[in-house]
């Protein structure tokens, strides 16, 4: 028996050391690539434009183009209800693409409409430009000054508010306002990266 005892140990210790030694050899695996993500920063020339608003991932935001469609626009010209109601960052894009969707492209209108304008706007290579919502907007203003070129009258937002109203948001003082679509207000517009 102990012998038996003494040979069961002996393949312990037999075990145990190759074990160990199988270890303490290097393994080898396949080297993944893992590209570092690029973050971005308010204020940062990127995308057509300037960058105003980050997500928290750091990768994803908001870029304004750095000057105002050339002149004001009204955001319908009759009551019409659209559905543009996102008001969050994110929202924007959704709600130009139901004003058109809704409105179309008029022909024989005196002036474009002002989600049209931002469809229809080119600048830096980029055509992907569209209206902000109420809530971009509102980031817009907060960072207004490292944006520039900013007048201090009102901008719209492409947020609904009924058939004949919408919101726009007062660049000298920050107020957001629901009024009539048919005014005539400054556009400022933004597109996602």
């Amino acid at each position: 028996m102990k012998k038996t005892i003494n040979h069961l140990l002996a393949c312990y210790l037999l075990i145990t050391a190759s074990c160990s030694k199988q270890i303490d050899k290097p393994v080898v695996t396949a080297v993944e690539e893992s590209p570092l993500a690029a973050s971005h920063f308010i204020g940062e020339h990127f995308g057509g434009g300037i960058i105003f608003y980050i997500n928290s991932d750091g990768k994803h935001g908001i870029i304004a183009a750095e000057e105002d469609i050339e002149e004001p626009s009204v955001w319908a010209y009759t009551d019409t209800v659209t559905g543009a109601i996102a008001s969050k960052p994110g929202g924007g894009l959704k709600n130009t693409q139901r004003i058109f969707h809704v409105l179309g492209d008029p022909i024989g209108a005196p002036e474009d409409y002002a989600a049209l304008e931002c469809r229809e706007f080119s600048l830096n290579g980029f055509t992907d430009w569209f209206m902000p919502s109420k809530d971009e907007l509102n980031e817009m203003y907060k960072q207004k000054e490292m944006i520039g070129g900013f007048k201090p009258f009102a901008y719209w937002s492409s947020t609904e508010v009924s058939a004949s109203r919408a919101w726009f948001q007062n660049f000298g003082a920050g107020q957001q306002v629901k009024t009539q679509k048919i005014y005539s207000y400054s556009i400022r517009p933004v597109r996602y990266f």
